[in-house]
């Protein structure tokens, strides 16, 4: 009878955790948020504009196209970037010289298709998309110095707004982890921006700089439910 019992016991549980485990690998909607480190970075690199780094955090939202882990599955990330970047153009000697701190706040709007390879607790994937940078904001301040003077610009951090809007294309390979009830996925993506160059207006030199293309390399870990 004793062990009757236990037998019942193990069914028991190995029914429920096999109910469990088959809903949440019927779910077809994903809820979750991402977040992690951003390297903005100018191809090729010019100007003296080192990688720029940041952070940025987000929602993940996803929609699978069948009952399963494995397969398609469609994904809009939405996120906000926060960069800072310092750059220092010739020296003080030469005649010209210009340092400066900018802040960069973006709001970006990721749609992308996943494919996962795997079924099991941990299955890589890979990602294509397009990126719409919604919303642009740059602060900035500096000292720029000619052959007669040096003086401050910017202030206590003048903003500039951007109203361009900005289309990136996006690649990235992952992986997902199954821990417990939720899922820990972790991705390293790249984005490239579509424009052939970009421009903006350098207020210490008072002229415009032409970066041929953008490029960021994002690291992100998320939890989805």
């Amino acid at each position: 009878m004793k062990r009757f019992s236990i037998l019942i016991i193990i069914i028991a549980v190995v029914q429920t955790t096999a109910v469990a485990q088959s809903a949440k690998d019927n779910r077809r909607w994903q809820f979750g948020a991402m977040a992690g480190p951003n390297w903005t970075i100018y191809v090729p690199k010019s100007a003296g504009y080192d990688a720029m780094p940041g952070f940025l955090a987000g929602a993940d939202i996803g929609y699978r196209f069948r009952n399963s882990p494995k397969g398609w599955s469609l994904r809009l990330q939405p996120y906000f970037l926060m960069s800072r970047s310092s750059t220092e153009i010739g020296t003080r000697e030469s005649g010209t010289y210009s340092k400066t701190r900018s802040k960069n706040r973006t709001i970006n709007l990721p749609l992308l298709v996943r494919y996962t390879f795997t079924g099991g607790k941990v299955r890589p994937f890979a990602e294509i998309g397009a990126v719409w940078n919604v919303r642009n904001r740059w602060l900035f301040k500096g000292t720029y110095c000619n052959t007669d003077e040096c003086y401050d610009i910017g202030g206590d951090w003048q903003s500039v707004e951007n109203k361009d809007r900005r289309f990136s294309a996006l690649a990235s390979a992952g992986v997902e982890v199954d821990i417990g009830k939720v899922t820990i996925p972790i991705t390293v993506r790249v984005t490239q921006l579509l424009k052939k160059k970009e421009t903006f207006y350098e207020p210490f030199s008072g002229t415009d700089i032409t970066i041929p293309t953008i490029r960021t390399i994002q690291v992100t870990a998320g939890i989805t439910f």
